[in-house]
């Protein structure tokens, strides 16, 4: 089995990842109980991690713990990094070598594009995102960081399933690239 790149993350009705301050405090807000069996559910099936600097640098400057030990994890970064206590990772400024490295130690798990919109738009434009779980979240935010951009003109996906979560009026939805 192939380890396969998946974006798994949360937006606002209106397409953000991240408010306008870079803040994640609106999804937060939310709270974690709803969501709880669907991220434990993913993330037993992921074998290595791919995130950006700016994840990183979120994670140190908010305090919350490294929640990836013993999972491989790769930073796409061409400059310094933070410290955060625990935290294992392997810096890189190639997104091809780091999925690469990533779906080999995954050992047929999934890869997880872990955070920012721009590290999973720029696997979009290399051909290297096979999947997308996408929780869309009942609020709208109206600027912000976008949960996908890329410069390709247009990408092509498939709805593979979706599915009402918890009591919030959140919704995931499960999409694949679909073949060229």
């Amino acid at each position: 089995m192939t380890a396969e790149t998946v974006y798994y993350v949360a937006q606002s009705l209106d397409g953000f990842i991240a408010d306008r301050d870079e803040s994640l405090d609106w999804l937060l807000a939310f709270g974690f109980d709803d969501f709880q069996q669907q991220y434990e559910d993913f993330f037993a099936g992921v074998g290595a991690i791919v995130m950006g600097a700016g994840t990183v640098r979120w994670l140190a400057a908010s305090g919350e713990p490294w929640g990836y030990a013993g999972t491989p994890v790769w930073v796409l970064t061409s400059g310094e990094l933070p410290a955060i206590a625990g935290a294992s990772f392997t810096a890189t400024d190639s997104a091809v070598a780091a999925i690469e490295a990533a779906r080999a130690a995954a050992a047929g798990r999934d890869v997880w594009i872990v955070g920012g919109g721009a590290t999973a738009g720029s696997l979009v434009d290399a051909g290297l995102l096979d999947r997308l779980h996408l929780t869309v979240m009942p609020i709208t935010l109206g600027a912000g960081s976008r949960v996908l951009p890329h410069s390709r003109a247009s990408v092509a996906w498939h709805l593979e399933s979706s599915q009402p979560i918890g009591s919030a009026g959140a919704v995931e939805l499960r999409y694949r690239v679909r073949s060229s």
